[in-house]
C-alpha cells in the first residue's frame, strides 16, 4: 500500500530548516499518514487529491454545516468545497462576527497573527459556496439534529468555551479570582465581557482595591505571558492596537506595576515560547526578577531541555534577562517557578486580597517531572489572579425545542473534555471498544483534540477530518437530506441572522472608527449594537 501511494510521503516543507517545530511536523505528518494507510482508515491531510478522487463521484449539490467560524471551522469549510465539487457549505457562528479565538482571543498587539483572517474574510464575501450564519447559537436557535437532518454532513468546531481550575479554597467564591481566558476576552471585546459584564467590573474592583495592585498569572504558557504583557506594556502603544476602548481606559486610569508569573513545575518544564518570552522581557521600563535558585537544574531538568530547543532557548531568554537587570524601571515582572497557590484569602465584601503559595520540589523522570509540595509556604497580598492552567471545552447547554427527525443528541467525554471521535468521525461514546460512529456527524479543532496546538494546527486537523468523511461517503453515500437545511425554522424563531454582507459592513464600520483613532478599528462590544 505505501509503495503504490509513494506520492503520500512527499511532505511538503512546514518551517525553515533546522528548526524542531517543522521537523516535528513533519514527522507527525508522516505517521499519521503511515498509520492510515495500514489501517485503511483515512487519507492523510495533505492528500486532498486522493480525497477529491474518491468524493467527486455523486458530490453534486452537497450541503455540509460547520459550526464555528475561527480557524477550525473555516479550515473545515474551504477543505470541504476542495474535496466535494459543487457543494455549498453554511458556516454558522453564535456571535454576529466571525474568527472565533482569532478575534476574541489573540492579542492585541499581535497582527501578525491576525492576517489569517484577511483569508476568511474574503472567504465569506466573495464566495457564493460558502455563507455565513452569523448569531446563530447551536443549542438556543437551532439543535444539533435540525442541522443533522438539513444537510448532508456536519462539521461541529466551536472549540472551547470554559476553563480548567485549580480547586483551592477562595478561587470560585472571591471576586478578583477569574480565568486568563475571561480576562483575554474582557480587553479583546468578547460581547459576553464587554463593559457591563460581571469580567468588566471584577476587573476594575481589582485593580482600584490598592494603590499598586499586584497581580498573579498563574501557568506558564504564552497566555500567561500574553496576560503580563498586556497589564505591563506601555499604554500609548497598546492605543495603536484594536485593543478594547473599556479595557484600554481600565489599564490606563490604574496601572499595574507588579505582576508575577507563577509555575508549580520548574523553568526546564515551562510551556511558553522564546518569541513570546523576549516580547515581555524586552518591554522598556519593565524589570525582571527571578531568584538565582530557579536556574539550579538537576540531571533531569537537563535532560528536558536537551529533548526541547525551544525550551531550552526559553531558558537561554531568562537566564539573559536575570543576569542583565534593567535599572530604574518602575514595573516588575517576577517568575517564579516551583510554586502552587494553595489558597486565596478574602475580605469582608468578598473581594480577593491575599494568596497563600506553597513551595514545591521536583520528583520523576526526565519528560515526567512532578511537582510536591515541600512544605514550605508564604502569603503575598495580590488584588487579581488571573488562572491560565488551560481551557476546556463544554457539552452544548439545549434550550430550543428540537424538532428534527433525527433527535441527535451530542456525545460528550466528561474526562477528556471533548466529543468522542475517531480521526473527526464523532462516536457514540468515549470508549471506542464498544462505540459505534454516528454517519454524517464530525468534529474538528479543540472540541476534537482537545485545547492544544497554534492556529495553523487547525488546518492539517480540518483536513483529515474532511479526508476521514470523505473515506465515509465514498463507503457509503449519504441519505439525502430530510429537510433543506435551516432556514425556515430559524425563521419560525424570529432568529436575526447576520450574513457576510451584513459582517462586511459591521467590518467596514469599526475600521472607519479606528481610522479616525490611528488603530486598526474600534470593535463593538454589545450584541444589540452590532445588530
Amino acid at each position: 500500500v505505501a509503495k503504490r501511494n509513494s506520492r503520500f510521503f512527499q511532505v511538503p516543507q512546514c518551517a525553515p530548516r533546522d528548526t524542531s517545530r517543522g521537523d516535528t511536523l513533519k514527522r507527525m505528518v508522516r505517521t499519521k499518514l503511515l498509520h492510515a494507510l495500514l489501517r485503511d482508515v483515512v487519507p492523510s491531510a495533505h492528500t486532498a487529491a486522493w480525497c477529491r478522487a474518491y468524493a467527486t463521484e455523486a458530490s453534486s449539490s452537497r450541503r455540509f454545516a460547520v459550526v464555528g467560524s475561527g480557524p477550525a471551522g473555516m479550515y473545515a469549510a474551504l477543505a470541504l468545497t476542495k474535496t466535494f465539487d459543487s457543494s455549498v457549505v453554511d458556516v454558522f457562528d453564535r456571535y454576529p462576527t466571525p474568527f472565533g479565538l482569532v478575534r476574541f482571543g489573540v492579542a492585541p498587539d499581535h497582527a501578525e497573527t491576525k492576517l489569517v483572517t484577511n483569508k476568511f474574510h474574503e472567504t465569506l464575501t466573495t464566495r457564493d459556496d460558502i455563507r455565513f450564519y452569523g448569531n446563530v447559537q447551536l443549542g438556543r436557535d437551532v439543535s444539533v439534529g435540525e442541522l443533522y437532518d438539513g444537510y448532508h454532513g456536519v462539521i461541529l468546531a466551536y472549540g472551547s468555551s470554559g476553563d480548567r481550575t485549580l480547586d483551592v479554597p477562595g478561587e470560585a467564591e472571591l471576586e478578583g479570582v477569574m480565568s486568563a481566558r475571561e480576562f483575554v476576552a474582557w480587553f479583546n471585546g468578547d460581547p459576553e465581557h464587554g463593559p457591563e459584564s460581571a469580567t468588566h467590573n471584577a476587573v476594575v474592583r481589582a485593580l482600584t482595591s490598592t494603590p499598586k495592585p499586584h497581580v498573579a498569572v498563574i501557568g506558564v504558557g504564552n497566555v500567561a505571558i500574553d496576560c503580563a504583557r498586556i497589564l505591563l506594556r506601555d499604554k500609548s502603544e497598546l492605543a495603536k492596537t484594536d485593543i478594547c476602548e473599556h479595557a484600554l481606559d481600565v489599564l490606563r486610569r490604574h496601572p499595574v506595576e507588579k505582576v508575577s508569573v507563577i509555575g508549580r513545575r520548574g523553568v526546564a518544564q515551562a510551556s511558553f515560547s522564546p518569541k513570546e518570552l523576549r516580547e515581555v522581557l524586552g518591554l522598556p521600563d519593565v524589570r525582571v526578577v527571578i531568584d538565582d535558585e530557579e536556574f539550579g537544574l538537576a540531571p533531569e531538568d537537563e535532560a528536558d531541555l536537551a529533548a526541547s530547543r525551544p525550551r531550552r532557548r526559553a531558558y537561554d531568554v531568562l537566564l539573559k534577562a536575570h543576569q542583565s537587570p534593567k535599572t530604574n524601571a518602575s514595573k516588575v515582572l517576577n517568575f517564579r517557578f516551583k510554586t502552587s497557590p494553595l489558597e486565596f484569602g478574602g475580605d469582608s465584601n468578598g473581594n480577593l486580597r491575599s494568596m497563600k503559595l506553597g513551595r514545591n520540589e521536583l520528583v520523576g523522570a526526565a519528560g515526567a517531572r512532578k511537582a510536591i509540595s515541600s512544605g514550605e509556604t508564604e502569603t503575598v497580598d495580590t488584588a487579581m489572579a488571573l488562572r491560565s492552567v488551560g481551557y476546556r471545552a463544554e457539552p452544548i447547554v439545549v434550550s430550543v425545542n428540537d424538532e428534527s427527525t433525527s433527535q441527535i443528541v451530542l456525545p460528550f467525554d466528561e474526562r477528556e473534555r471533548v466529543v468522542p471521535n475517531e480521526y473527526g468521525a464523532v462516536l457514540t461514546s468515549p470508549d471506542k471498544s464498544t462505540a459505534k460512529q454516528i454517519p454524517g456527524l464530525y468534529v474538528t479543532g479543540w472540541l476534537k483534540r482537545g485545547p492544544t496546538g497554534i492556529i495553523g494546527t487547525n488546518l492539517t486537523c480540518a483536513e483529515e477530518t474532511v479526508a476521514k468523511m470523505a473515506s465515509d461517503f465514498a463507503r457509503l453515500p449519504p441519505p439525502e437530506p430530510t429537510s433543506s437545511g435551516v432556514d425556515a425554522a430559524l425563521a419560525k424563531r424570529a432568529v436575526r441572522v447576520i450574513t457576510a454582507r451584513d459582517w462586511a459592513k459591521l467590518d467596514a464600520h469599526e475600521r472607519a472608527l479606528g481610522e479616525s483613532r490611528g488603530k486598526p478599528r474600534v470593535k463593538l462590544t454589545s450584541i444589540a449594537e452590532m445588530l
